[in-house]
């Protein structure tokens, strides 16, 4: 029986779709410097000729694995603001942040190799970041920081100088060093990074750090 080329379509759509994904779990393990197309393509169970077929190098590869993980944190994130939602309503500040940075470490534990793929990245110098198209997930990710801060501000609690991009810069690296250093935290500070009651304390304390940082400082 003779293909469609329908047929044929499907079958080069999965085969990319496999490929890609191996790539996406390869780079995540190993760095874009230290990962082997021979390994993707014995992952994705296929002739590495076909990497270059769809892909035509192994850097392109990558940067399409990035973008890959970057769109799914994007669509992802869109749709996690409901918890963090839910305790700004209640007007319980301190609540409110300590929602949405858990909800950002909840959005890293779901994707887990987008953490890695960052770190990985920034390691290298961010030379493939400066190609992709980030500008919509970083806005998305200032959008939710403004709705998280909306209280504050209405308030007046916000300090004079509070800038946003810090404030950003600063749940992101507080939630990736959560998912990235958890070597560190067992065996440096002895405490269990799987447990609830370390993940728990850690965004209690990160909330309050938080928080601390934004409000106006006593005359």
């Amino acid at each position: 029986m003779v293909k469609s080329s329908t047929g044929k379509k499907r079958d080069a759509n999965r085969t990319k779709a496999s490929i890609l994904q191996s790539a996406i779990s390869e780079f995540a393990l190993r760095g874009p410097a230290g990962t082997r197309v021979d390994e993707i393509a014995l992952r994705a169970g296929v002739n590495k000729s076909l990497i270059y077929q769809y892909f035509g190098s192994k850097q392109e590869l990558y940067a399409e694995a990035l973008n890959s993980v970057l769109l799914t944190i994007t669509e992802r994130s869109a749709h996690n603001s409901q918890a963090f939602a839910d305790a700004a309503a209640k007007g319980d500040v301190l609540a409110t942040v300590r929602a949405f940075v858990e909800s950002h470490l909840s959005l890293l534990e779901a994707v887990p190799e987008y953490p890695r793929l960052m770190a990985w990245e920034n390691l290298e110098g961010g030379r493939t970041l400066a190609r992709l198209p980030l500008q919509q997930t970083y806005n998305l990710f200032l959008k939710r920081v403004q709705e998280v801060l909306a209280p504050l501000a209405k308030a007046g609690m916000l300090s004079p100088d509070f800038d946003l991009r810090q404030a950003a810069q600063a749940v992101i690296a507080l939630t990736h060093y959560f998912i990235i250093y958890r070597g560190m935290i067992e065996h440096l500070f002895h405490q269990d990074p799987a447990s609830q009651q370390t993940r728990g304390a850690w965004l209690d304390y990160c909330a309050g750090m938080l928080l601390s940082s934004l409000r106006p400082k006593p005359v």
